[in-house]
């Protein structure tokens, strides 16, 4: 639940966490042109930007800057999400009705996230997913509802563990 902050949270603790925030920045958009919309998720590669039909809006998301804790979202982000929005999909949503967003996903340096029990009893960690947060979501869940049950994950989480970091 610390997220990008684990780091900041732990370290009264003494432990060494290595989870910095990674900051992405999305824009939702009501969709105006339903035939001109996207039906599935769309990658513009040039950008880097997942463009994808929730219901009736659009979300144009990505990016990914490293530099502090900072929420803005500068001018240029948000033309950038835009001008992706009506190159692939002109019409297809009310740029001008956009709903900003910024966030700060956990990232550890090697792109594994942190799973698993901390040398102090009861207190496990499960951060460091970086833009797959979501995607992992149940699998890491799961893994560590079995750690804390005693119960065998059935993945192998010795390189999940904060221990990897010294």
């Amino acid at each position: 639940a610390m997220g990008s902050y684990s780091t900041r949270m732990l370290k009264p603790l003494g432990l060494k966490l290595p989870v910095y925030p990674v900051k992405g920045y999305s824009i939702t958009v009501p969709i105006v042109d339903e035939p001109g919309a996207p039906v599935s998720t769309v990658m513009d590669e040039t950008y880097k930007i997942a463009i994808t039909r929730l219901g009736d809006r659009i979300r144009v998301g990505g990016m990914a800057e490293l530099g502090g804790f900072s929420h803005d979202l500068p001018p240029r982000q948000e033309a950038t999400l835009a001008h992706s929005l009506t190159t692939l999909f002109p019409g297809a949503g009310d740029v001008g009705a956009a709903k900003y967003w910024t966030g700060l996903r956990p990232m550890t340096p090697d792109g594994t996230p942190v799973i698993g029990p901390t040398r102090y009893k009861g207190l496990y960690l499960n951060t460091g997913h970086g833009t797959l947060g979501w995607t992992m979501a149940c699998g890491s869940g799961r893994v560590l509802a079995d750690q804390i049950s005693g119960t065998a994950p059935d993945v192998e989480t010795r390189d999940l563990a904060i221990s990897r970091y010294g």
